[in-house]
């Protein structure tokens, strides 16, 4: 259960994030705060919707009960936050992401997430369904 309500959090966040990235594109003062970064505001768009595109991307496939959806979302969330401490001039903003997504992971891996990971507790799910 708690897999499904992490993932269905995502896809929603993914979405609100993304329409708000799009729309905030030309907000002056958010320019302004991106161009205090190492990195360029373009660039930084473009991470943004790249992160937000695998976040929805592996919380759609954990859904469906891919493995490897899973470790993916850990990984590219571990490598998001690595860059944001390393280009973000303040470095607090990190921290609310960062703790959700500490929240997520650790119900994403914990056992009850891996046994519905699990091949054979989806093909006992999919036996009883046929039933």
């Amino acid at each position: 259960m708690s897999v499904a309500i992490s993932c269905w959090f995502l896809i929603f966040g993914s979405l609100s994030s993304m329409v708000s990235a799009i729309q905030g594109r030309n907000d002056p003062a958010m320019l302004a705060w991106m161009s205090r970064s190492a990195i360029p505001a373009e660039v930084q768009y473009a991470i943004v919707l790249a992160t937000l595109a695998i976040t929805l991307a592996t919380a759609l496939a954990m859904l469906q009960r891919h493995r490897g959806a899973r470790m993916l979302y850990a990984v590219w969330g571990l490598i998001d936050i690595a860059l944001s401490l390393a280009t973000v001039p303040d470095k607090t903003v990190v921290l609310p992401g960062t703790m959700v997504f500490a929240v997520i992971c650790a119900f994403l891996f914990s056992p009850k997430s891996n046994a519905y990971f699990s091949p054979r507790k989806a093909a006992n799910d999919a036996s009883m369904m046929a039933a």
